[in-house]
């Protein structure tokens, strides 16, 4: 009789740790679907391409790839100079018109949140080659610049696949290289000295990216 008793008790036993396992499972799936995970949470990022077609306004359109994880990243950038509005008011006067110019950098970011998203900062190196042209003197400027610069932004998270980010950079150009040559039919580049540029200056991105 006893050992009935005991066997009843261990099954009761039983039967309400189950129980008790089975509201906990529950609880825990339904506060899942109440308060599913932030977008972007689930996936790490390892990189992103991106476009900056505010570039247009200022020193050109920029395309570039950025390779990182969690809060550090770095980025290689192309930009065509030709295309910047800011760029042709400061490199350009009267009869001048660009030949292809560009500029090529590299940029380093950390990243004060995880998985590559939030405020950052960062330190980057461009290298700017612009050629000019001046139909009216039949000559061709040639010049480079090398730049270094910091910058700080916020990128912000659309999706786990895409964002919007803004960034801010202030720098100085170095002029390593300049030449006046004579375009076909010109002959007076030795009358000429192409003009030292380097100076302090600033700018601004928006960069629309998609993770991978």
């Amino acid at each position: 009789m006893a050992e009935s008793g005991l066997r009843s008790k261990v099954a009761l036993l039983v039967v309400v740790a189950c129980s008790c396992v089975s509201a906990v499972a529950l609880a825990d799936e339904t506060e899942t679907k109440t308060n599913p995970p932030p977008a972007g949470a689930s996936a790490a990022h390892h990189g992103s391409v991106f476009i900056d077609p505010l570039g247009f306004l200022l020193f050109g359109p920029t395309l570039g790839v950025e390779l990182g994880a969690n809060r550090l990243s770095a980025t290689l950038y192309g930009r065509w100079l030709n295309a910047g509005v800011l760029a042709k008011s400061l490199f350009l006067e009267g009869a001048d018109s660009f030949a292809f110019s560009y500029g090529a950098g590299l940029r380093g970011r950390y990243f004060l949140q995880d998985n590559l998203q939030g405020p950052h900062v960062g330190v980057g190196l461009e290298f700017v080659h612009s050629t000019v042209d001046n139909a009216t003197a039949v000559v061709s400027t040639k010049s480079s610049y090398l730049v270094p610069m910091l910058e700080g932004g916020y990128r912000l998270p659309l999706s786990s696949s895409f964002y919007l980010g803004g960034a801010a950079a202030v720098g100085y150009a170095f002029q390593l290289s300049s030449k006046v040559e004579n375009l076909p039919g010109g002959s007076s580049a030795g009358l000429y000295v192409a003009q030292d540029r380097s100076t302090i200056y600033g700018s601004a991105a928006l960069e629309i990216g998609a993770y991978f």
